[in-house]
């Protein structure tokens, strides 16, 4: 039944509706996302990619045509990175130098630039390292217009170190991002063997430790749910019960992290229960 409900979906051209948008941020960057106009009176969504990813990534995608369907606004960046009117993903080798708080600089920008066409909530949804890129901007001083979160396979960084070394990476990127020196440095990071980053980048996104996501999820002031798949290999051990512990989580049974082929229907009931449940 799902399934020929989703073809005669897709017989209904909705492409008229969607609109390549572009911001020139504070730094004249230019940054794109794709923005879709819905109803004033529904909450809009503002939708953030995963790790060096773009809006077009399949995950992502397949929500705002979903969310779409509902009448619901769309918003969904690509994440400049550093690079100007970016259209790709970023390889892990390619020298980067964005920091978290300028990601964060980048989704405030475009809450802003949707407040201006959406007098209505905002909510914001992020997959995978999107969903930490959305606390990180939650956790300081959000726009009001934000109602609600949802984070979906949120990941905690998976730096294959124990406590101990992470620690000691953290002390050293920190001793050389006050140098100031140019310079790059190459350690493995999330699902990069070899990412390769000024010091300052990388300690960017190291000291958002497991630690310090967990505490960011539960000290939120505003209505949340972590969306995890029950065959999520890209996690570290006893992620989810970390989770589970402090927050509400909904785990679908058999979803890997992209929540791919069957999941992708779940996931997208899952997202729009939660919707419904804000005014």
């Amino acid at each position: 039944m799902r399934f020929f409900l989703f073809l005669m979906v897709c017989c209904i051209d909705v492409s008229a509706h969607a609109a390549s948008v572009e911001l020139t941020l504070p730094n004249k960057l230019v940054a794109r996302a794709e923005y879709r106009k819905g109803d004033p009176g529904k909450p809009a969504v503002i939708l953030l990619h995963g790790f060096l990813q773009t809006h077009e990534f399949p995950t992502i995608h397949r929500l705002v045509e979903g969310i779409a369907d509902t009448g619901r606004g769309v918003l969904a960046p690509t994440l400049t990175l550093g690079v100007t009117h970016r259209q790709q993903s970023l390889a892990c080798e390619a020298i980067h130098t964005h920091t978290m708080k300028e990601v964060e600089g980048e989704i405030s920008a475009w809450v802003k630039w949707l407040k201006a066409r959406h007098k209505g909530p905002i909510i914001l949804l992020g997959h995978s390292f999107g969903s930490v890129e959305a606390l990180a901007y939650l956790s300081d001083k959000p726009d009001p217009a934000i109602t609600q979160f949802i984070g979906v396979s949120i990941i905690e960084g998976r730096l294959r170190l124990s406590s101990a070394e992470a620690g000691k990476l953290i002390s050293e990127m920190r001793k050389l991002a006050q140098e100031k020196r140019p310079r790059v440095v190459t350690h493995q990071f999330s699902f990069c063997q070899k990412y390769q980053a000024t010091p300052a980048s990388l300690l960017s996104y190291l000291e958002w430790t497991p630690q310090r996501v967990l505490d960011a999820s539960a000290q939120l002031p505003l209505p949340n749910l972590y969306i995890m798949g029950g065959r999520d290999d890209r996690l570290g051990t006893g992620w989810v019960d970390r989770l589970k512990a402090r927050n509400r989580v909904k785990v679908i049974p058999g979803a890997n992290h992209f929540m791919d082929g069957e999941h992708e229907f779940d996931l997208l009931d899952a997202v729009l229960a939660e919707l419904n449940q804000t005014p």
